[in-house]
C-alpha cells in the first residue's frame, strides 16, 4: 500500500454509509454503534487528506473524493475476500458451501431443479440454503457474510453493494377476506382497490420497495390505503383473514400459502414482480459469481 495505513473495515464503513444515506442506518447494518462508524469515517478521511462525505437535508451524500474512494475501495474488498477464498481453497482442496438466502414461498417452484443443475454441472459443489422470512433478513445475511447469495423480489432499493442478476417474473394476485365486496369477481384492477386497505411490511423498508409493493401512488395518481403493518407472509394472511384489508403478492405465493378464508384474485394491470438472484459486489466465492443455472419460467 506504498505506507499507507488503511484498514478494510474502514472502507465497508464507507461503503455502508453510502448506501444507506444514514450513520445511525450504517450502523445498525454493520452492528456497531454511530459513534464507531463515525469514527471510522473521519479516521479515513485522515488518511485520504480529503473530506469523504457531506451532510445534506436529504441525507450525508458522498463528496467527488469519497465517490473515488468508494469505486476503488470496492475493488480492494473484492480482491480481499478473493485472497481468502483462494487460500482456503489452496488448504483443503474443495470450494467454499454456496449459501443461498431464500424465502420458501418465493423459491418452492424452483429450487428443486436448481439444486438438480447444480449437483449435474458442479458435483464438488455444496448448496447451503439459508430460509429467511423478510427482506430485511436476507439483506443483513449477505452483509455480514452469513449468506454469499440471496433470491430476492425486486425493487430492493437503490443500494450499490450488489449485483442483480433478474431471473423470473410473475404476476400479482390480490388476497381478499372473506365476505369481501370484490370476492365474486374473477379479475381485479387497481383502481378497485381504491378504498381497500393494503397490509404488508413498511417499517425499515427503502421507500421505493414500499411504494412498489402497495403501488402507491396509483396510476392515477391517487394514494394507496395503508392497513396494518405485518412483518412477513403469515402475519399478512392472518391480517387479512381477519378483516383488516388486502395483501399483494406474487403469483407463487397463492400455491405456497392456501387458506381456506381467503379469496385470491390477479391483478391484471399491476407491474409484474421481479425475482433476481442477488449477491454482494466484494463476494468473491467463486460458487457465488460463476454462471448459475436458471429457473424455468413459471
Amino acid at each position: 500500500m506504498g505506507g499507507v495505513d488503511l484498514s478494510l473495515r474502514l472502507l465497508e464503513s464507507l461503503e455502508a454509509v453510502a448506501a444507506e444515506g444514514s450513520m445511525t442506518r450504517a450502523a445498525r447494518t454493520l452492528n456497531l454503534t454511530q459513534q464507531a462508524v463515525s469514527s471510522q469515517i473521519r479516521q479515513l478521511e485522515r488518511v485520504v487528506g480529503a473530506p469523504l462525505v457531506e451532510r445534506r437535508p436529504t441525507g450525508i451524500e458522498l463528496t467527488a473524493a469519497g465517490e473515488v474512494v468508494l469505486k476503488q475501495g470496492a475493488a480492494l474488498l473484492s480482491s480481499a475476500q478473493a485472497m481468502v477464498t483462494e487460500a482456503r481453497l489452496a488448504a483443503t482442496g474443495r470450494p467454499d458451501p454456496l449459501r443461498i438466502a431464500f424465502k420458501a414461498q418465493s423459491t418452492a417452484h424452483f429450487m428443486p431443479a436448481v439444486e438438480a443443475a447444480l449437483r449435474q454441472q458442479a458435483p464438488e459443489l455444496e448448496l447451503r440454503p439459508i430460509a429467511s422470512h423478510t427482506l430485511p433478513d436476507e439483506i443483513d445475511a449477505l452483509l455480514d457474510g452469513r449468506a454469499d447469495a440471496a433470491f430476492l423480489w425486486l425493487p430492493i432499493g437503490d443500494d450499490p453493494r450488489f449485483t442483480i442478476h433478474p431471473l423470473l417474473q410473475e404476476d400479482r394476485w390480490v388476497a381478499l377476506p372473506p365476505g369481501h365486496p370484490l370476492e365474486s369477481r374473477t379479475t381485479l384492477r387497481i383502481a378497485d382497490l381504491a378504498d381497500v386497505p393494503v397490509i404488508g411490511p413498511r417499517d425499515g423498508m427503502p421507500p421505493a420497495v414500499v411504494d412498489f409493493w402497495f403501488i402507491d401512488p396509483r396510476p392515477d395518481g391517487t394514494r394507496a390505503v395503508f392497513g396494518p403493518q405485518a412483518r412477513t407472509p403469515e402475519e399478512c394472511l392472518h391480517l387479512v383473514a381477519a378483516g383488516h384489508g388486502c395483501w399483494i403478492a406474487p403469483a407463487s405465493t397463492v400455491t405456497y400459502f392456501a387458506h381456506p378464508r381467503l379469496t385470491w384474485l390477479p391483478l391484471l394491470d399491476a407491474e409484474p414482480n421481479v425475482l433476481a438472484l442477488i449477491w454482494p459486489k466484494h463476494n468473491a466465492n467463486p460458487s457465488s459469481t460463476s454462471s448459475s443455472p436458471k429457473p424455468a419460467k413459471p
